[in-house]
């Protein structure tokens, strides 16, 4: 009887270790992926249409809170215009950038106004450190930063889909850029 228990506690443990385990390997790979510039393991690790739902929806925000706390543009009359439009504009920038390539570069901790030339040479970027938390049992965070400064990257928030297969399903900018100034 004693031998079943030890068994069950054996299994317990080593599944317990790939349900955890299973949101490191997959954060690591999508940095692996990124680095190596590996364009089908970056479209089965990302849920790009998330991603890019998520990002539309925050930078809408971002630019509908900034246009309308800006003092210069409550008296503006083609404020209103901006407006409108703004969602069009990011839409289409986000649909462009989303991409296997704009995630590495993300992941990468590359600028977006980075020239290509210095993308394709910046792939192992040593400056660029990650740290990792679970939100909940089904959603693991991983938040990029800056070595040695104060500058804040975008998080990338996993999902599990099934028991041990992670997504990457949102990217969060980082507060300073959503925040209206």
């Amino acid at each position: 009887m004693r031998k079943w228990w030890l068994i069950i506690l054996a299994a317990a443990i080593v599944l317990a270790g790939v349900y955890g385990g299973s949101a490191y390997l997959a954060a690591s790979n999508l940095e692996k992926s990124a680095k190596a510039g590996d364009v089908a393991a970056l479209d089965e690790l990302v849920d790009f249409p998330s991603v890019r739902e998520g990002l539309k929806s925050q930078m809408n925000a971002a630019m509908m809170a900034k246009m309308q706390s800006d003092p210069e543009l409550a008296n503006n009359p083609f404020a209103g215009l901006g407006m409108m439009l703004a969602p069009a504009i990011i839409e289409r920038a986000v649909d462009a950038y989303v991409t296997p390539d704009g995630i590495a570069a993300i992941v990468r901790g590359q600028r977006l106004n980075e020239p290509p030339q210095a993308a394709a040479e910046n792939r192992d970027n040593p400056d660029v450190e990650y740290g990792s938390q679970w939100v909940d049992l089904d959603t693991f965070k991983v938040t990029a930063r800056k070595d040695g400064s104060n500058e804040t990257m975008p998080s990338f928030i996993f999902k599990r889909e099934g028991f041990a297969t992670w997504k990457l399903k949102k990217i969060q900018l980082p507060d300073e850029f959503m925040r209206s100034k």
